[in-house]
């Protein structure tokens, strides 16, 4: 039940909860750091909220410098790095919610159409 993810924004209220990271992000990054910051998340929408944490794929992925990647990654507390896996709790839990919501509301149109 995937599918619908690639198709919602994800709300852009995304990082009012860690302003503070998001500051010392553009601080060190301007501009960058949110580029890469958000290229990030959406790679992480798009393999349902975990990705493997291959720093040479991300790179390629996102073409920018390796280094500069592995410290929006690494150094400002915004995503986690669990057994070579990459994922940002916000992410996981934005994916949950869109998921449920869509079962529902195919749960209801069953039930509308008799399906």
């Amino acid at each position: 039940a995937m599918k619908g993810i690639k198709k919602h924004w994800f709300k852009h209220d995304f990082y009012t909860c860690n302003d503070q990271k998001m500051q010392r992000l553009d601080f060190k990054y301007p501009v960058i750091g949110y580029g890469i910051f958000f290229k990030v998340v959406e790679l992480l929408y798009q393999n349902n909220g975990k990705l493997e944490y291959d720093l040479d794929f991300i790179a390629f992925a996102i073409s920018y410098d390796k280094d500069v990647i592995n410290s929006v990654l690494n150094d400002f507390n915004l995503f986690t790095i669990q057994d070579e896996v990459l994922y940002n709790k916000r992410v996981l839990e934005s994916i949950k919610e869109i998921t449920e919501k869509s079962e529902k509301a195919r749960a209801s149109a069953n039930r509308r159409y008799g399906n």
